[in-house]
């Protein structure tokens, strides 16, 4: 049994908020958090959300109504505790409490993730969490939205250029400029709910901010693919994936979920359907011949086609395999989706279909993984 990912009201405006904790038979033991005199309380209110939900999506019409009592009662509590912050504070005449940053930002990332598509968004906003945590230090907890000022980000900014990841790597400029970019919209989310006046990023000048630089993006030539063919294992589960995408453009999050139920074998070829897991978006293809190369031979009823190992695994695998072939390029899992949109491009396919073979909703995403080879430059060149 799973749990629901129930939505606690909170309202914006709220001094006091509930959320969960996971726990461990998969349900959420319930808290009551708010912000006063700059220190962030917690109160375990010893209210549970149980699992309600098999594997298989069925609900228990029982359990799931206990649980929305359960939450009922929480909201409850939240509206006792939030009377009595104001009848306290109305009391001292100090005023409203403010409301915590690293508060907000963890309420923003529940929201991202139960109503954005995909889990990109809500998977950033944890990065820009970590990096506030390590900038603000002790004083995390104690820093309030109006804490927020130019002179604040600026600070940030500067963190960001020298900051290090978890691996204790240094973040490359692309990261770097994405991380602040969320920074700046939580900011301006925070504008939307009317909790601070104006997005303190719109007062820093343009050359202030860490401006994304073109990163350019690695394709592999049929050339250098026939290299990893002579210079590959057969067996390998990896390599058969890699070339599976290198016909398909699927990313490596689908390629690792893409199971035989996916599949409608017919006389007229393979047709493939999936449920993108970045964009949450259905995407249909016929599969051509050098893609079902990579299939494996005994085609099953279910179950997943690549039984893929962990990602540091692949990406060593796929490092000595390209270095085996002696290809100098920086290769990773996703240079076989740039490599799909970019021989595409080179066989004349309308730019128009590649955008929906990948998935793209915006064209001007689909430009930046097609790349003209040498090749397509001389013979447009030679038409002349």
């Amino acid at each position: 049994m799973v749990t629901s990912c129930f939505n606690i009201p909170n309202p914006p405006h709220a001094l006091v908020r509930v959320y969960g904790k996971k726990t461990v038979n998969g349900g959420l033991s319930l808290y009551l958090n708010y912000t006063l005199k700059k220190k962030r309380h917690q109160h375990c209110l010893r209210l549970y959300v149980e699992p309600d939900t098999d594997k298989r999506g069925k609900v228990d019409k029982q359990a799931r109504l206990q649980n929305l009592n359960v939450i009922n009662q929480a909201m409850e509590r939240r509206m006792e505790v939030e009377r009595h912050l104001l009848e306290k504070i109305s009391e001292s005449d100090k005023g409203l409490p403010q409301v915590c940053l690293m508060s907000y930002l963890c309420d923003f990332i529940e929201e991202s993730a139960l109503y954005r598509k995909g889990n990109s968004y809500a998977f950033a906003l944890r990065h820009v969490a970590y990096h506030l945590r390590n900038f603000l230090g002790h004083k995390a907890d104690s820093v309030t939205l109006d804490d927020v000022t130019p002179e604040f980000c600026r600070k940030f900014i500067c963190y960001l250029k020298t900051a290090k990841k978890k691996n204790n790597k240094k973040l490359s400029p692309t990261s770097t400029s994405f991380y602040l970019s969320f920074f700046r919209s939580t900011m301006a989310n925070a504008v939307k709910d009317e909790l601070i006046d104006c997005n303190p990023f719109d007062k820093l000048k343009k050359y202030e901010l860490i401006t994304r630089m073109p990163v350019p993006r690695d394709f592999l030539t049929e050339r250098e693919l026939k290299r990893l063919k002579a210079n590959g294992d057969p067996k390998s589960v990896v390599e058969k994936a890699f070339f599976f995408s290198c016909y398909t453009g699927l990313r490596i999050s689908d390629i690792c979920q893409l199971s035989w139920e996916n599949l409608r074998f017919s006389e007229e070829g393979v047709e493939m359907n999936i449920v993108m897991q970045k964009t949450d978006k259905p995407l249909r293809m016929k599969l051509c011949k050098k893609a079902l190369l990579y299939l494996p031979r005994e085609t099953k009823d279910e179950g997943l086609i690549f039984d893929m190992p962990s990602k540091t695994t692949m990406m060593k695998h796929i490092k000595s395999w390209s270095k085996r072939a002696g290809i100098s390029k920086c290769v990773v899992f996703h240079t076989a989706r740039h490599t799909f949109g970019t021989l595409l491009a080179e066989k004349g396919v309308a730019i128009e279909v590649i955008q929906k073979l990948m998935g793209h909703e915006s064209i001007n995403t689909t430009t930046t993984y097609i790349e003209v080879s040498d090749k397509a430059k001389d013979l447009a060149v030679d038409r002349l």
